[in-house]
């Protein structure tokens, strides 16, 4: 037996009248528009919680876990490994330089060629947050089997290594007529 297809992301739809209306999406269906949602109140809530209890947003949060991750990390490339816009980037490294969070080690002039790291200050904010951020995570998959989360993760990996598709190809933006 054949699985069913899936249900059309995008249809025409008649209207009362009668001609059919323009094509317009599914958003229960259209991957790009879930995951921006799901995303969006994951990261809103996130700051919230992390303004609120270490005086640090979404944005910090993921500079300082970078850090955790490659000490030495430039701030092009945390921009890179984590999809996070440069100016957000560079103001956010501003906030945590500042507050003593993080530091460069380099000579370089723009901040995003300098090579940056955790302080002692940095390490005990992020040791803080990390929990935090830990515990969100598994309310989030609460309800998912351990071959679940595997999967999800897979898929997930996946879409990652399809981005370079829908951002480096004309064709994925062009109108197919």
């Amino acid at each position: 037996m054949q699985p069913e297809p899936p249900p059309p992301r995008a249809t025409a739809q008649p209207s009362a009248s009668g001609p059919a209306v323009p094509e317009q999406l599914d958003l229960e269906r259209y991957v790009p528009f879930g995951l921006t949602a799901i995303a969006n109140k994951i990261a809103r809530s996130a700051s919230r919680v992390y303004l609120k209890r270490f005086g640090v947003g979404i944005n910090e949060w993921r500079i300082l876990a970078n850090l955790r991750i490659a000490p030495g990390a430039t701030a092009n490339l945390i921009c890179q490994s984590s999809g996070l816009d440069k100016a957000a980037v560079s103001r956010s490294l501003k906030l945590l330089e500042d507050g003593g969070m993080i530091e460069t080690c380099g000579e370089a002039n723009d901040v995003r060629g300098r090579a940056l790291r955790l302080t002692n200050k940095g390490d005990v904010l992020h040791d803080g947050l990390i929990g935090v951020a830990l515990r969100r995570e598994a309310l989030l998959l609460e309800g998912f089997e351990e071959s679940e989360r595997r999967q999800l993760l897979s898929f997930i990996a996946r879409l990652h290594a399809n981005v370079a598709l829908v951002n480096d190809t004309a064709d994925a933006t062009s109108d197919p007529a």
